[in-house]
């Protein structure tokens, strides 16, 4: 028996540019939408300050089913990916934290893509972490940026990101001020683990995409209820897990202020069954959670990528 081919972070970022993986994202949510793909809720087990979450996904496209096993503890994660397919039983394992950058940026790509207003050029990162260097790639795939400010608890880091940024091209410069961070912005992403709200919403341009990544558990919340509020149209990854998870949109409805049967799934805007606002034309919210779906998009292209070299 041949031995089982694991991948790496490093290998990973070699085979899969996010270009490539935002039009494999695109095209996977618009067979999921159509019913040609499925994937899964996370599930937890959480015990004496050790958190097991799992979640799979199947992709007939290409005749592959995956998932993803991790740790979440007090000082931070563990991620590992399998891919399976009919022919090869285990065809492969990935590590999953340079995988998961990747594939949430993506997510973010595909709702600036159908749901930013149009020749968005301004636009905010807040946050510092892993998340903030695949997204400002995001917004420079996706908008004709003219200018990307980028907000964090501790100016160095920001400063340290948009430098990053401006090494690679990107219009990217730090901003210590929240609210003037978001004055002006037309896409504004947050990519932190706040419990907080890092900006006042009703500093928000009328016409803004937020893509709101960082608040994946009922507790975390980087978005205000007056946000949510404003939003003539909100969207997830993953409307039914949103319920459970989206802490941004849970303490907006135990305020009164949002009713979860408004709730979109991102998968069936691209699909086509479900018919957004015009971009442009009020404030849109996208929940970004993370869904089994995205993993197994990598783990495919990585492995059929690697096949051919």
């Amino acid at each position: 028996m041949s031995p089982v081919p694991h991948f790496t972070e490093e290998q990973i970022a070699e085979l899969c540019d996010l270009a490539t993986v935002t039009d494999w994202l695109e095209q996977a949510w618009r067979d999921l939408g159509a019913g040609e793909a499925a994937t899964t809720l996370r599930v937890r087990a959480a015990a004496s300050g050790l958190m097991g979450s799992a979640m799979a996904a199947s992709w007939p496209r290409h005749q592959v089913v995956g998932g993803k096993l991790y740790l979440t503890h007090p000082d931070g994660f563990a991620f590992l990916v399998g891919l399976f397919s009919p022919d090869a039983g285990l065809a492969a394992t990935f590590d999953g934290l340079g995988l998961t950058a990747i594939r949430t940026a993506a997510a973010s790509a595909l709702a600036i893509r159908h749901l930013a207003p149009p020749d968005a050029s301004t636009a905010v990162v807040f946050g510092t972490g892993i998340q903030s260097r695949p997204h400002m790639q995001a917004l420079s795939q996706e908008l004709p940026l003219k200018d990307l400010r980028v907000w964090g608890r501790n100016p160095d880091k920001a400063g340290e990101v948009a430098a990053w940024g401006r090494a690679r091209g990107i219009p990217a410069r730090a901003e210590a001020d929240a609210g003037a961070a978001v004055d002006g912005a037309r896409v504004v992403a947050t990519v932190t683990s706040s419990y907080t709200p890092v900006f006042d919403g009703s500093l928000l341009d009328p016409a803004a995409l937020v893509c709101a990544v960082g608040s994946t558990k009922a507790d975390r919340q980087e978005i205000d209820s007056t946000t949510v509020q404003r939003a003539n149209f909100v969207v997830s990854d993953s409307a039914e897990g949103a319920r459970t998870e989206a802490g941004d949109l849970t303490h907006a409805a135990a305020a009164g202020v949002f009713d979860w049967d408004s709730l979109a799934d991102l998968a069936d805007v691209i699909a086509g069954t479900v018919t957004p606002p015009q971009p442009g034309s009020g404030i849109v919210l996208f929940e970004s959670q993370g869904v089994a779906l995205q993993d197994v998009v990598i783990a495919t292209l990585a492995y059929q990528r690697s096949a051919n070299i």
